[in-house]
């Protein structure tokens, strides 16, 4: 697929391999089997995803958990390390599902980040500055995660949200030769 380049854009390209061993969600004690793979395109100038499509197979939308208090955060978005540290935050991320056989398809175009729902002051630069310092990973959260030492209903190891059951390290690949990019922009 051609990306639109405009001239003199900062174009970024990143991707992830989502999993539950993952550092994050082997720490939330993931058990789902489920894997997948994300690519990222983004404007770094204007700070707008190009397109991010994320495909996950060996799970579905049906479970699928928004986390956060009353869900408020959704089912994907992108944090930074350390989890809960202070400077920790949570990008929304407002996309379309699409079912296949075995899992589905996330996808998110020419969307302007907007500031993360719970962060520090800098918002969506900071998020794209996180990224790009190779601080930051994508997590997937189901209605079938465990938190260790957690209690809900006084069922120990459940999670007053969802615990993320699959995450990946957000890894930025190197920029293109200007020649390859100018092939792809003719």
């Amino acid at each position: 697929m051609a990306f639109p380049l405009s001239a003199g854009a900062e174009v970024v390209r990143a991707v992830s391999e989502m999993r539950a061993s993952h550092a994050v969600s082997a720490h939330w004690g993931s058990s789902v089997p489920a894997q997948g793979a994300a690519s990222l395109t983004y404007d770094r100038d204007t700070g707008t995803i190009i397109e991010l499509v994320m495909t996950i197979d060996g799970t579905s939308t049906d479970d699928l958990a928004p986390a956060g208090p009353g869900g408020m955060l959704g089912s994907i978005h992108i944090h930074n390390y350390p989890q809960g540290g202070p400077n920790f935050f949570i990008q929304q991320l407002p996309g379309e599902y699409e079912e296949t056989d075995t899992g589905f398809v996330f996808r998110v175009s020419n969307w302007k980040v907007e500031d993360p729902i719970v962060g520090p002051e800098g918002g969506a630069d900071f998020v794209l500055s996180e990224v790009e310092r190779g601080n930051a990973y994508f997590g997937l959260h189901t209605n079938h995660a465990l938190c260790p030492g957690n209690t809900k209903d006084g069922v120990a190891g459940t999670c007053a949200a969802p615990g993320t059951a699959l995450s990946g390290h957000i890894t930025v690949l190197p920029a293109p030769h200007p020649d390859v990019v100018a092939m792809f922009s003719q």
